[in-house]
């Protein structure tokens, strides 16, 4: 698609992954779309997700892609490490321990 600048519909782009969801006029439930596109987002930001983990995975995937494998690799393991180093990270394993949601907060 990106070679020869297809154009596919939303529901052909959601069928093969290429958009995550296609909201109709009914889906809004008296929200706008910038509303419905805010809330869906939320759930790859603190609290409720490790937003470090997310932004570091989409850059392995992108940048890996480009890299050879053992590059790739190397990325992956130097990203890793950053994680494991982060707050999120030891709040995360607090809260498994203490059995308890996360309050992630992107450091």
């Amino acid at each position: 698609m990106m070679a020869t600048g297809a154009l596919s519909s939303f529901e052909d782009a959601h069928a093969i992954g290429l958009v995550n969801h296609v909201w109709g006029e009914g889906d809004l439930n008296g929200r706008t779309f910038a509303q419905a596109a805010r809330d869906d987002a939320q759930q790859f930001t603190p609290p409720n997700q490790a937003a470090r983990a997310v932004g570091h995975t989409k850059r392995a995937v992108q940048s890996g892609l480009e890299a050879g494998f053992g590059e790739g690799l190397a990325l992956e393991r130097k990203l890793q490490q950053r994680l494991f180093e982060s707050d999120d990270a030891h709040e995360g394993l607090r809260a498994n321990l203490e059995k308890r949601q996360p309050c992630f907060k992107g450091r």
